[in-house]
């Protein structure tokens, strides 16, 4: 048994394991509530997968330890969530969703009790390392999305080893819990260690939880900020990452630099970085009015003005993680029993749910009776409330917390940990300009251009699957010159805070503008071209239901300068919509109009367009009908509703519908002469 402990003792590291399950969970929540999402796309409306949601309320299972959870099962439960990370990138859209979530209640089961077995004395030490685990885990998480293309290379093809190892490194960490002494329960308690509340245990439980779920919902994909403001993703992902290596290298050498903040200075820090978070989404917010005379309604002209609140929220950052140190602290110092924690995290895992079934609603507001309609342009309104459960548990933290006075490990530990961190800083930002879309600029006499549009479905094929890779190889296989998509919009913790736009546009090396920015609740529009997009711009349509937008831009191809619009209409009023957007067309020449347009030909909607424009397909008139979907082959060609339209003489020599299974729309191509 002795030279068990000793082993464990020379291999346990404790700042291992708290960095590993930190990241696991932000791996398991978000492919997690990817899967439900999807599985409720299939049918367009919540279904009986929603019912995964009940594992957020697994702490339940803490209300039957009340004298103290065995430490035995916290290793098993923890052994549980790094084999469900493991597995679940593995599997199938329901099967994942079931493991992912499985792995998320084991983290909120193992997470309080994890906490409450600290011993309270060592509550300076405990603290430094849960917050500098988790800005370690941050630091990961932004390194393995950016060498992913948004997507973790760790959960991905063959990249998965490098979860494996995590996975082998944590699973053996976790089994030196049974080995070292952890219990509270022994010894002479500290004079400043004294028992908090049920109300200040979950006050400050709710604290942590709401950096947990800022860090899931936008910090650990830096893309997700990018696209609330389309400000420069690079810049973010350098900015960042160079902050949360700063507070972590503090953290290491010098803890005592917190000392110098009184906790005015931190609830002013924290103030100034919630207000920076909601301004910079609010000033990216459209109100959209109820009056069908106010519309088309253009997107605000890109200035360096909403960059500026963007630039300091990335600055002030950092205090998020200065909050989880101390509020930490705070909680080892109060003594929680098993009781009272697990409480507070039934409560707050509560809240956790409620947070992200309000971020969803911003987008989906539509389909959800009744409660849905709160949420339209409350994206910003979200964030808020994350800011102040942030801000307000603050205010339990007493100065003492603020005061370290010792520091982590021996000089030889402390460069080790500090040289990974630079690796993994230096790494991300390596890796943000390898994977920076460098779009080759075309030479030689240009006869004819490709153009298409493609339905994606928000990154899913036909059956619920995540498929970046397979509608990468629908495109890639007609190498289109222009690229309009459809339900684009991956930057949404619906969709794993992906972002397919910046991952097709790097695979292909293409220039690309995304439609809205997130932050306005529509579904995503995107235009990729291989040659430069001028002038783009968003602008929006009166709807009733979802917020429908049209995507305008200009690209020159040789002499010949075209007039590009991608849309999307949906929902009633469809031919009001089009009589916007073709307001917009009118006087315009070389028009390409293209999208799911949810009309067919048989309707007033696609009539009074071809008053206009020309349909390929007609104009074409060998058009074919390649692979696609088994449940749009007998809808085509009378039921198309993708179209490209184009202005009247346009030699358009060839028009197709294809695409497989790889979406729920075939994609259409079009070859126009030049």
């Amino acid at each position: 048994m002795s030279s068990n402990k000793n082993f464990f003792n020379q291999i346990y590291s404790e700042l291992a394991l708290i960095t590993i399950m930190f990241l696991f969970f932000f791996q398991l929540i978000s492919d997690m509530f990817e899967a439900v999402y999807a599985l409720c796309l299939l049918t367009l409306s919540l279904n009986e997968n929603v019912l995964a949601v009940l594992f957020l309320l697994s702490p339940v299972v803490l209300f039957f330890f009340r004298k103290g959870f065995p430490d035995k099962l916290m290793v098993i439960i923890g052994e549980i969530m790094i084999a469900c990370r493991i597995i679940e990138p593995l599997l199938d859209t329901q099967l994942k969703m079931i493991f992912s979530g499985l792995g998320v209640g084991c983290f909120l089961i193992f997470f309080p009790v994890f906490l409450q077995k600290k011993n309270p004395n060592n509550h300076e030490k405990n603290s430094l390392k849960i917050g500098l685990g988790l800005s370690i885990a941050l630091t990961a998480s932004i390194l393995f999305r950016t060498l992913g293309i948004t997507v973790d290379i760790s959960t991905y093809s063959v990249f998965q080893w490098i979860g494996w190892i995590l996975a082998l490194i944590a699973a053996v960490m976790i089994l030196g819990l049974l080995k070292i002494e952890r219990n509270v329960n022994t010894g002479k308690i500290n004079s400043d260690v004294k028992l908090g509340g049920p109300l200040k245990i979950l006050g400050l439980s709710f604290g942590l939880m709401s950096i947990l779920i800022l860090i899931y919902f936008a910090f650990s994909s830096p893309t997700v900020i990018s696209r609330w403001t389309e400000g420069n993703y690079l810049a973010i992902i350098i900015i960042l990452a160079l902050v949360v290596a700063l507070f972590a290298v503090v953290s290491i050498f010098k803890p005592e630099i917190i000392t110098k903040f009184k906790l005015w200075m931190v609830l002013l820090w924290n103030g100034l970085f919630v207000l920076m978070l909601v301004i910079t989404i609010a000033f990216n917010q459209v109100s959209f009015p109820s009056v069908e005379g106010a519309y088309p309604i253009d997107t605000p002209p890109t200035t360096i003005i909403p960059q500026i609140p963007l630039l300091f929220l990335l600055i002030l950052s950092p205090i998020i993680l200065i909050d989880f140190t101390i509020l930490s602290r705070e909680l080892f110092k109060s003594k929680p029993s098993t009781w009272k924690l697990g409480g507070s995290f039934i409560i707050t895992s509560g809240y956790l749910l409620v947070m992200i079934l309000a971020k969803i609603f911003t987008s989906v507001w539509d389909y959800i009776p009744i409660v849905g309609p709160f949420f339209r342009d409350m994206f910003w309104f979200v964030f808020l409330i994350i800011g102040l459960t942030i801000v307000l548990p603050i205010l339990l933290v007493k100065e003492s917390s603020l005061r370290f006075k010792i520091s982590l490990n021996k000089i030889r530990s402390k460069i080790t940990i500090a040289g990974i961190i630079g690796i993994i800083t230096i790494g991300t930002i390596i890796g943000g300009f390898l994977t920076e879309s460098y779009p080759v600029e075309q030479t030689g006499a240009i006869s004819s251009i490709k153009v298409m549009t493609y339905n994606i479905r928000q990154g899913y094929d036909e059956y619920g699957s995540w498929n970046f890779d397979g509608q990468l190889e629908v495109i890639r296989a007609e190498d289109p010159d222009i690229l309009g998509l459809q339900e684009s919009d991956m930057t949404r913790i619906s969709g794993g805070n992906k972002d397919e736009v910046r991952y097709f546009a790097n695979k292909l090396d293409l220039y690309s503008y995304f439609g809205p920015t997130v932050v306005v609740g529509t579904f995503g529009y995107a235009l990729l071209s291989k040659y430069p997009i001028d002038n783009p711009t968003t602008f929006y349509v009166y709807s009733i239901g979802e917020q429908i937008a049209c995507i305008q831009a200009e690209i020159t191809i040789g002499a010949t300068t075209f007039n590009v619009f991608v849309t999307h209409p949906a929902g009633p009023g469809r031919v009001t919509q089009q009589e916007t957007m073709l307001s917009r067309i009118e006087g315009k020449s070389n028009v390409i109009f293209m999208g799911d347009f949810n009309f067919d030909p048989s309707k007033q909607a696609y009539n009074i367009t071809t008053a206009v424009l020309e349909d390929c397909w007609i104009v074409a008139g060998s058009s074919t009908i390649g692979t696609v979907p088994q449940s749009w082959i007998t809808r085509l060609p009378a039921e198309r509703i993708d179209h490209i339209f184009v202005s009247p003489g346009t030699n358009v020599v060839d028009c197709r519908y294809f695409g497989g299974t790889d979406s729920d729309h075939p994609a259409c191509v079009a070859e126009i002469q030049l």
